[in-house]
């Protein structure tokens, strides 16, 4: 099968294949340092296939309905993991990561409608800021050492970076909740035309 994809497509199944590689990093033991980092830098590898394989399928019209259909899927994997992952460990909140979630489920079901009217799949302005800073979020967690919000009340024990890095991520969390919002309400106004409950 490999073999018949263009390029694009291959680094979506590469990011496919990251996905469980990253978990297994992440679920080692914390006494572990060394697994963390090696889970951020299969993370920030899956992440940079994101821009290449849109990029390039763009560039070289070599969109196609397999790419259309498992690119956003394989974003949609690697997000909902890397959040699952850093909200059981406490990092954030869990009902950040249930709003995540659900709403790339809901944001799924509604493309599917689209797919089946031949409408344009392709991201929206707003999909692509919440990618931005989901992916930003997950990988400023994984290098920090403290919790979402913990610069309020702990910034006097904090070093520079680890200040730095906390009010980061932070905001960035902040963001992603709103630009998941935003993108659900984009979508939800987007498709909501093709969504016949009589068919």
């Amino acid at each position: 099968m490999l073999k018949k994809m263009n390029l694009p497509n291959k680094l979506t199944m590469l990011r496919i294949f990251l996905i469980p590689i990253f978990v297994v990093f992440m679920c080692l033991p914390t006494k572990l340092e060394w697994a963390k980092y090696v889970a951020l830098a299969v993370f920030i590898i899956a992440s940079i296939t994101d821009f290449f394989d849109g990029y390039i399928s763009r560039k070289n019209n070599l969109v196609t309905k397999f790419g259309k259909i498992m690119d956003p899927l394989a974003d949609k994997m690697l997000v909902a993991s890397g959040f699952i992952l850093i909200a059981n460990s406490g990092i954030i909140p869990v009902w950040i990561a249930v709003i995540i979630v659900v709403r790339d489920f809901f944001v799924t079901g509604l493309r599917n409608f689209g797919a089946d009217k031949k409408e344009d799949l392709s991201a929206s302005l707003s999909g692509k800021i919440k990618t931005i800073f989901q992916l930003l979020t997950i990988i400023l967690a994984i290098i920090g050492t403290y919790n979402f919000g913990d610069f309020i009340t702990k910034s006097l024990t904090m070093t520079p970076i680890e200040l730095l890095v906390n009010i980061g991520m932070t905001v960035s969390v902040v963001a992603a909740v709103l630009a998941t919002v935003w993108s659900l309400i984009d979508y939800i106004a987007r498709f909501k035309d093709t969504v016949k409950v009589d068919e």
